[in-house]
């Protein structure tokens, strides 16, 4: 390991929120999901209450680490973006919130969509073929590099902008794709137009 750099346990970086709140029957709920392979989070579904088994759900706020349990060892976990703050979840999706100054936030979602976090959450995990879940305990004494925070911004900066360059990059092929499908629209219309 690099010098200055040292291992944490998750837990002692983050800690387990239960926000929850009374699921009535007559009012409208957001429901999150999580993306496998390191996607994110997304609106699952809205739903009115009386849709919902249960009395009581815990309430995503933005910034927190959620996690599926079922689905943590194919990488599904992220961060609660801001539209979807207040949402529900079920106790399936444990949230998790940066409980140390130490910890940045986009270094915890830079190492979160690595190989070896996707492989930490599998070794977390147990279970039979189609039980396999992630053990809280477990994944709470789960260490990951944790390099001075100076050092965290710095590596983050530069994978944040790689990250940019490439996004840039994906929609000028995407713009090239349509461009070219729309010309060869346009030459074919002409050609047909003057075919026998």
């Amino acid at each position: 390991m690099k010098k200055g750099w040292t291992e944490v346990a998750l837990g002692e970086v983050l800690t387990r929120q239960t926000h929850s709140c009374s699921i009535l029957p007559e009012e409208s709920y957001r429901e999150v999901t999580v993306s496998m392979w390191g996607k994110g989070t997304r609106l699952r579904r809205m739903v009115s209450g009386s849709e919902i088994a249960a009395s009581s759900r815990n309430l995503a706020k933005a910034g927190d680490f959620i996690i599926s349990k079922i689905d943590a060892r194919h990488g599904a976990y992220g961060f609660i973006s801001p539209d979807l703050d207040g949402a529900v979840v079920t106790n399936d999706f444990p949230l998790y919130a940066i409980s140390s100054p130490l910890l940045d936030q986009r270094w915890l979602y830079w190492i979160s969509q690595s190989r070896f976090f996707v492989n930490l959450c599998r070794s977390a995990s147990e279970g039979t073929t189609n039980r396999v879940r992630l053990k809280e305990s477990r994944f709470g004494e789960l260490t990951i590099p944790l390099p001075p925070l100076a050092e965290q911004q710095r590596i983050v900066a530069r994978l944040d902008a790689i990250e940019e360059r490439l996004t840039r990059v994906q929609r000028l092929r995407e713009e090239q794709d349509q461009q070219f499908l729309a010309a060869l629209r346009s030459a074919f219309h002409k050609i047909e137009e003057t075919a026998e």
